[in-house]
């Protein structure tokens, strides 16, 4: 050891406690200090005269100043304890007093709100059923749950508390409080316009759910996009929804999906929607659903079935001569009839998993197309249905964006010639994605196409991915 750590060690053995007084002891019980020294440094048994004088003169020395040493040190703990209680609360007096001169303290409550909203905005579109039944979405929700003045103006914010998703039936135990908090949503939310989500199961008619569909329904007024979710087998939507028919002046967007067995009435209540201008119907026969079509111009059919009639929604995308955006998602062979060809002339967004849908359409405003070739379909024939629909539409020079995900590519069906073929006649496309398969091709026409791909991505964003066998 150092002679300075040496000095240190004596200064601080020669200076008192600064909580009890108390000087520290030097080490007394050193072995060699002991007359048993020698009996330390061996294995030699002690004598019977050495055991008594080693029993009854320093084992109970030692043993007295354990204990006493041991009571200091837990009066010591305890001061210690106090003191760092007493630490902890002025950590707290300290954060306060910094939060009175923090720059939040001087933010305009404007400001603030727009925080809220921007994080409202990120919610999911799903709920989480497990929070609640009732679905105001949960980030409004704990922001109010922060302080007094968080909480008012997370009330104040009605377009916050606007969406709201119901589940039913409702679990028994919580229901009357479900209740209540839709009553509390629909109060907060003001006369602000609504975004509903409903999905409703069998059930058995319980007062809850009854109390609860007719507080959502009186505010249909205020629907502007509704998203509803039907699996009664036995109670009709048709009679199930007609509440609703002629009160819904200001729905935007409907996305419906009813799982129907046997035969029942035509759904009627949608087909007075003066504003309604997005359509979304899954797995729903469309001869059963009376719409405004002419009106239409955003359409969404998917979890089409095989056994569907697709000619039932090919007269259903007929009679949308304002159609701008459309998507078909199908899982079909080849129809039996003829296709009908209909030219859709605002049509501008296209996305389709269908080949023959495109062998009857002409789209002379097509700007963003997305195809999706299903693996599972028999037909490989996306791209050269596409290619025959933009010169048979002359919208080449439109095209803007393209997107092909899971396309099969063999050199004996010239898919990626075709794709050459296509970009040769597009002057505006600045976004190109292809995912595609190469599992029916040998190693020699696996290299081909790789080097004709590879001039796909010479112009910025166009971009080729290959997907693993």
């Amino acid at each position: 050891m150092s002679a300075d750590l040496l000095s240190l060690a004596d200064v601080f053995m020669e200076s008192n406690c600064l909580l009890c007084g108390a000087r520290p002891r030097r080490s007394v019980y050193l072995e060699d200090e002991t007359p048993f020294h020698h009996l330390a440094v061996c294995n030699f048994p002690p004598t019977d005269a050495e055991l008594s004088e080693f029993g009854a003169t320093i084992l109970p020395v030692v043993e007295r100043d354990i204990a006493t040493l041991s009571t200091t040190i837990d009066a010591a703990r305890l001061v210690l304890q106090s003191l760092e209680q007493e630490r902890d609360a002025l950590y707290t007096v300290q954060q306060s007093y910094r939060n009175i001169i923090s720059t939040r303290r001087r933010i305009p409550q404007e400001i603030w709100s727009e925080i809220f909203l921007y994080a409202h905005s990120l919610n999911d579109d799903c709920p989480d059923w497990h929070f609640n039944r009732v679905w105001p979405f949960r980030t409004i929700w704990q922001l109010s749950q922060v302080c007094q003045t968080w909480r008012n103006l997370a009330f104040s914010l009605h377009s916050c508390w606007s969406s709201i998703a119901l589940k039913f039936p409702l679990d028994w135990p919580a229901a009357e409080r479900d209740v209540d908090l839709l009553a509390f949503v629909l109060e907060r939310s003001h006369q602000h316009l609504l975004d509903v989500t409903i999905v409703d199961r069998n059930d058995d008619g319980l007062p809850f759910t009854r109390r609860m569909r007719e507080k959502a329904f009186a505010e249909s007024h205020r629907w502007r996009t509704a998203r509803l979710t039907d699996f009664h087998v036995e109670v009709s939507p048709g009679s199930l929804y007609a509440p609703l028919r002629g009160r819904l002046p200001r729905l935007e967007l409907l996305d419906i999906e009813f799982i129907v067995r046997g035969d029942h009435a035509t759904i009627s209540a949608f087909k007075d929607c003066p504003r309604l201008v997005a359509v979304g119907l899954a797995g729903v026969n469309p001869r059963i659903v009376e719409l405004p079509m002419k009106q239409i111009t955003c359409l969404r059919l998917y979890d089409i079935r095989p056994g569907d009639d697709f000619r039932a929604y090919m007269d259903l995308i007929g009679q949308c001569p304002l159609l701008e955006i459309l998507l078909v998602d199908l899982e079909s062979e080849r129809a039996q009839d003829p296709l009908l060809s209909l030219t859709l002339p605002c049509l501008r967004d296209l996305t389709a998993t269908y080949p023959y849908l495109l062998d009857s359409l002409t789209l002379p405003r097509l700007e963003v197309a997305a195809l999706d070739q299903r693996s599972s379909s028999p037909h490989p024939d996306t791209l050269y249905s596409f290619y025959c629909l933009i010169r048979r539409s002359n919208c080449a020079g439109n095209l803007t964006e393209l997107r092909i995900t899971r396309v099969s590519l063999t050199l004996h069906r010239a898919e990626p010639h075709l794709l050459l073929s296509i970009l040769s006649q597009t002057t505006k496309l600045a976004t190109l994605q292809v995912d595609a398969s190469m599992r029916h091709s040998d190693e020699w026409s696996r290299t081909q196409i790789i080097d004709v791909m590879k001039a796909l991505e010479v112009v910025p964003g166009h971009r080729v991915t290959f997907l693993p066998d």
